[in-house]
């Protein structure tokens, strides 16, 4: 969103305007041996994250950086952050330039003002009382520029509302999470001390560390993992239900049909039957004819009614040959209607639950059958997949194509309950067209699901 790159860029303007400040005020940079090494300790941290979920990522780096704030002056604590801090997912161009530069600029900004907390007392920070206030105050005000800047940017770039960000970043319990923070700080400020007192050896101290952090916060990530299952199982039981729901109330409603139009046509036709035979008998061929025709009408106006019912009684069903086996079944009797080639391409190894393949199926017709109508004689693929636990269905067609702002819109009907079966048991459509490109429909299903 423009709001998230407006908050990003003011906050790469802040933080040059805070480096451009220290240079003129006098600020001291010393690519010394020592700056080096913390700089390779960061790095090296950097190459450890760990995975928290909504597309967080977590380092080892906040006590490191931490120990930078004590030991070096706010400029060469800012341009160890510029430094250090990347993310590898830049390197693979799967996030935009303007995000990157709020990553970084966001931690140079905290460690520029935790270190400027604590200049005051830098020749001995570590003397009591006041270095461990001091140490404290840098590493709150750490914690709130970092937290406040990532969750405006969850704001304004997701939408999400700043109490949802903050709940993202902070685990429960919150309490935890700030003690843990703190502990990791004092730990971060005991390694510098240790390099104050013995030098490099200090990474003998850190390393060990690092891989703790690394089996907490996977142990968390599963955590996360676990409960995500446990939401789309709780999905799929509350889809099966509105299913069988469903199914009952179509029954009733194809029921009603076939008896008031069906039923209705052929009692027709048999009643025309019988005028015809009694207009024979009295040699009004005329009439007879006239009575004969009505019925055969009555009777193609039944046939074609029935065949509508057997259509939608397909659609809440899957047959005992299992999803691949009906979709087959249903796109030869499309291909037969319409005179155009469907291929299906499957590989489903697994059959996903009643609910999922119900929506799949019916997500397909539709699908299918809008594709139809697009393709104009043009071919039509479909293939079907599961794979990291997901049903994929594709629909592709090489027809015409159309403008999506046009005609995918609110009152697209058959889109919206596409999207709507899709989202009700945890999945979700991705549409790509464009006019004279053909079409691409894809819905991604939840797969089985172990209990």
């Amino acid at each position: 969103m423009a709001k998230g790159r407006i908050l990003a860029w003011c906050v790469v303007s802040i933080t040059g305007a805070a480096l451009l400040a220290l240079v003129i005020i006098g600020g001291d940079f010393d690519a010394s041996p020592r700056f080096l090494f913390w700089l390779i300790l960061l790095l090296i941290a950097e190459l450890l994250p760990v995975s928290l979920g909504f597309e967080t990522r977590v380092t080892m780096a906040f006590p490191i950086l931490i120990a930078v704030s004590i030991l070096f002056n706010p400029l060469e604590g800012m341009a160890m952050a510029a430094l250090g801090e990347f993310d590898l997912r830049e390197f693979r161009r799967e996030i935009p330039l303007w995000r990157a530069f709020f990553n970084r600029c966001q931690l140079m900004l905290s460690v520029g003002a935790a270190s400027l907390l604590i200049s005051p007392i830098r020749e001995n920070p570590f003397i009591l009382p006041e270095g461990a206030l001091a140490i404290a105050g840098a590493t709150l005000v750490f914690l709130v520029i970092n937290l406040s800047l990532v969750a405006g940017m969850l704001h304004l770039d997701r939408g999400t509302p700043l109490p949802e960000a903050f709940s993202i970043l902070l685990p429960k319990p919150v309490a935890g999470f700030w003690v843990s923070q703190f502990v990791l700080a004092g730990l971060g400020a005991a390694a510098a001390a240790v390099y104050q007192d013995i030098g490099p050896f200090v990474s003998l101290f850190l390393i060990p560390l690092l891989f703790a952090r690394l089996s907490i916060l996977g142990a968390r990530a599963q955590q996360e993992l676990s409960e995500k299952i446990r939401q789309q199982q709780k999905s799929l039981l509350d889809a099966s239900e509105r299913v069988f729901q469903e199914r009952e109330a179509e029954r009733n409603r194809i029921a009603e049909e076939i008896h008031d139009g069906s039923l209705q046509m052929l009692a027709a036709a048999a009643y025309g039957c019988g005028n015809a035979s009694e207009f024979i008998d009295a040699n009004r061929t005329d009439l007879a004819k006239e009575a004969a025709l009505g019925a055969r009408d009555a009777i193609n106006g039944a046939m074609k009614a029935l065949r509508d019912s057997l259509v939608d009684l397909r659609k809440s069903s899957v047959e005992e040959g299992g999803l691949v086996q009906t979709i087959h079944t249903f796109a030869d009797h499309l291909s037969i209607l319409w005179g155009t080639e469907i291929n299906i391409e499957a590989t489903i190894n697994r059959e996903p639950p009643i609910p999922v393949a119900l929506a799949a199926f019916q997500i397909l017709q539709e699908g299918l059958t809008n594709a139809l109508k697009h393709a104009q004689d043009a071919s039509v693929t479909v293939r079907i997949s599961d794979e990291d636990g997901m049903v994929h269905i594709v629909i592709e067609d090489k027809g015409i194509g159309f403008d999506v702002n046009d005609e995918v819109g609110e009152d697209h009907v058959g889109m919206r309950l596409m999207q709507e079966r899709a989202t009700r048991i945890g999945g979700r459509l991705e549409l790509q067209t464009e006019p004279g490109k053909g079409t691409r429909l894809e819905a991604i299903l939840p797969g089985a699901i172990a209990p």
